[in-house]
Formats: structure tokens, C-alpha cells, sequence
């Protein structure tokens, strides 16, 4: 009887393993809970501290940081720019502006084997972010190569370079000898076409152009000229009697402008053509002949000390006897060589303009750049000799 009594004692004094179990789970929930607190108290951590770290470097490997952005998010002129100092092309070969669409234009001199170099590495450049050339044009001169391109990259982003590629120098021909008799031919309506300004260059001879305002080309072609020692002038657009359509051209001004906004007008414009030293008037039939708008209009360009040419577009003009009046070197059109687009034609108003000039001493004339006028002032400008005449720019010419 006391032998069973002493076991049963012993049984119910055994502990269960299920109570060994919990007091282990909770040892160890303790630990866990202490060495988070700690962590987060920024204590020494065993097991929190090392998640941390191999979750950071989950991360390093799915995503740059965030300094070094991705190469779709560089900017293309950024890209331009670090291929330059690659090529060791110095920055101060590129220039560049943002025109009213907000699409930046690069202008960057360089030679021409390193425009090769530059060619292919920014092509690949571009490739990495998604970007293309998406339209081209060449115009190889004489004494330069003109390479512009129209850069699309991904969403919004544009660009426009015109790379200028210098070549081996050739002396400008000068005439023999100094001729009594002086001629100016200024080419309007500049502004649009690398063909027709590297066409103008060409000829070598001493020619002023007249950019109109906000042309898409403007400032490349103003530069271009400047280079070939063109002479550059603003094209600066006047309202007309009949030319509804073009008295909505960006940049006019219009008979009902305040004084103001007139003056804010013309000196828009003036800022849009780098190297300008002229102005001429495109259109302007109902402005012209009012002496009040007139002396508004040039009051910027005597504070620039800017020469005027009055294009004479009507018979009624008094743009002239106003420039005269405010002090303002100037003189006016004599001959409009291409009011019909006919190479003879042309050739006759040239042989016009040159016998004036022999009678009167000078003679201003005035042509756009067409493909037709071009060839035609290519093949006939060899007539100044035989008539005694020497080409000047139409600075020259004012007084």
C-alpha cells in the first residue's frame, strides 16, 4: 500500500514537455522583442541589423542610386557637351539659345575631322536613351561645311545643332582696283534655308542679307554670314494695305500698336538677329508712308546705331525722308531685281540696276533667295567690270 502511494506521488510531480516548449517559445520571443527595441534605439542589433544590411543590398542591386540617374534621363545637349570634352573640342566653340517653342538650338565650330569623330560617337550616344536624328541637311561651302541636325528624344525632348566645320581658308576676291561707280544688292527674307545662305557665301562677294524675325533659321544663318563676312540685317516686318495673310507674321508691327508696344516690337525683333547692323523694311505699305509711326519705329535703331534701308514697297514712303530726319545713316531701294521669277527677267533688272549705278554714281538693289536669283546673280555677277561697278555692302552706301 505505501509503495503505490510513493509512486503516484512521483507521477504527479513530473512536469510536462509541453510546458518546456512554451517556456522556450517565450525565452525566445523575449529575445527577439529586446534585440528589435534595441535596433530601434539604434543599439547594437543581432538579428535586425543583419535583415537591415541584406536588404540594402537587394536594393543597391535593383536600382542605381539616386544621384547617378538612369542614361534615358540626361538631357541631349548634356550629352553633346561631354562628347565635346571627350573630343577635347573647347566649350566655348558652342554657343546656343532656346527659341519660343522652348526646343534648344546648339551652334558648335569645330573641324572637320573632328565633326566625323563627333558624328559616330554622338549617334551611339544618343541611341543609349532612346533618342535619333530624325532630319539632316548638308551645305558644303567653300570655306566651311554646315551640318544641321533636328534631335528627338524621348517625350518632349528636342534638339537642333548645327555643327560648322571649318576648311582650309581661300582670300576673298577683291577688286583690282577701286571702280567710281558703287552698287548694293540686298537678299531678303532670310531665315530658312542653309542652301540658299551657303549658295550666298559662295559667291564671295561683298552682299547683305535681311533676316526676318523668328525665321526658324535665324540666328544660324545670321552667325553664318557674320562668318563669311557678310554683311547682316533685320528683315523687320511692317504691316500692308493688301497682305492680310502676311500682316499676321510673327513679329510685325501693326498700324494700331501703342507707342509702346511698337517699341517693344522692334526691339523684340532687333534681339532675334545677332550681328545685326541694319534694318530694312519688309512689306509696309500702310505703315511707311505715316511720319508719326515712323519716327516711333526708328527710334531703337538710332540708340543702336543701326543704318535703314526704306525697301520703297510704295511709291508713298516716307520711311526715308524720316531716317534723314532723325540723323539715321540711310538710303532706299533703286531696283527690285525678281518681281517675276524669270532668269531672264532677273538678268534684265541686274544690267538695269548696274546702269544706274553708272549714271547716278550708286544704286541699292533688292532680290530673295531663290534658287533661280541665286544662279542668275552666280553667272552674271562678272558684269560689274564691264560696267565699271564696284559691289559694296549697303552700309556703304547710306549717308
Amino acid at each position: 500500500m505505501q509503495k503505490r502511494r510513493s509512486k503516484k506521488r512521483k507521477k504527479a510531480n513530473r512536469i510536462p514537455p509541453s510546458t518546456f516548449i512554451i517556456f522556450f517559445l517565450m525565452v525566445l520571443l523575449s529575445a527577439v522583442g529586446l534585440d528589435y527595441i534595441g535596433w530601434k534605439n539604434g543599439k547594437k542589433s543581432y538579428l535586425f541589423s543583419s535583415l537591415a544590411t541584406k536588404k540594402r543590398a537587394l536594393l543597391s542591386q535593383e536600382a542605381p542610386p539616386s544621384q547617378e540617374p538612369l542614361p534615358s534621363q540626361e538631357a541631349l545637349d548634356q550629352i553633346v557637351i561631354k562628347s565635346l570634352t571627350l573630343l577635347k573640342i573647347p566649350y566655348d566653340s558652342n554657343q546656343q539659345y532656346r527659341d519660343k517653342k522652348g526646343v534648344l538650338h546648339l551652334m558648335i565650330e569645330l573641324p572637320l575631322e573632328k565633326y566625323k569623330e563627333l558624328e559616330s560617337m554622338l549617334e551611339k550616344e544618343f541611341n543609349k536613351v532612346s533618342a535619333s536624328v530624325q532630319e539632316r541637311e548638308e551645305q558644303l561651302g567653300a570655306e566651311k561645311n554646315y551640318y544641321l541636325w533636328q534631335v528627338k528624344g524621348k517625350g518632349k525632348q528636342r534638339l537642333s545643332i548645327l555643327f560648322a566645320s571649318q576648311k582650309e581658308k581661300i582670300k576673298a576676291e577683291l577688286p583690282s582696283r577701286r571702280a567710281r561707280n558703287r552698287v548694293a544688292i540686298i537678299i531678303d527674307d532670310m531665315g530658312y534655308s542653309l542652301r540658299a545662305i551657303n549658295d550666298i557665301c559662295s559667291l564671295n562677294k561683298p552682299l547683305t542679307i535681311s533676316i526676318l524675325p523668328y525665321s526658324p533659321l535665324a540666328k544660324e544663318i545670321a552667325r553664318i554670314a557674320h562668318q563669311n563676312k557678310l554683311e547682316v540685317m533685320l528683315h523687320l516686318p511692317l504691316e500692308s494695305v493688301n497682305s492680310q495673310g502676311g500682316n499676321h507674321i510673327e513679329g510685325i508691327v501693326l498700324s494700331q500698336m501703342s507707342e509702346e508696344g511698337i517699341l517693344n516690337t522692334v526691339e523684340a525683333n532687333l534681339d532675334q538677329i545677332p550681328y545685326v547692323t541694319g534694318v530694312n523694311n519688309h512689306m509696309g505699305s500702310k505703315i511707311t508712308p505715316d511720319k508719326n509711326l515712323m519716327s516711333i519705329i526708328l527710334g531703337p535703331l538710332r540708340e543702336r546705331n543701326l543704318f535703314f534701308i526704306d525697301s520703297r514697297t510704295t511709291s508713298t514712303s516716307k520711311a526715308y525722308n524720316v531716317a534723314q530726319a532723325l540723323g539715321i545713316p540711310s538710303t532706299y531701294r533703286n531696283v527690285f531685281l525678281d518681281g517675276e521669277n524669270r532668269e531672264g527677267y532677273i538678268k534684265g533688272k541686274m544690267i538695269e540696276l548696274f546702269r544706274l549705278a553708272q549714271r547716278k554714281g550708286e544704286a541699292v538693289g533688292i532680290c530673295h533667295p531663290t534658287e533661280r536669283t541665286l544662279r542668275v546673280l552666280r553667272e552674271n555677277f562678272h558684269l560689274v567690270e564691264k560696267y565699271n561697278i564696284e559691289p559694296v555692302f549697303a552700309s556703304q552706301l547710306t549717308k
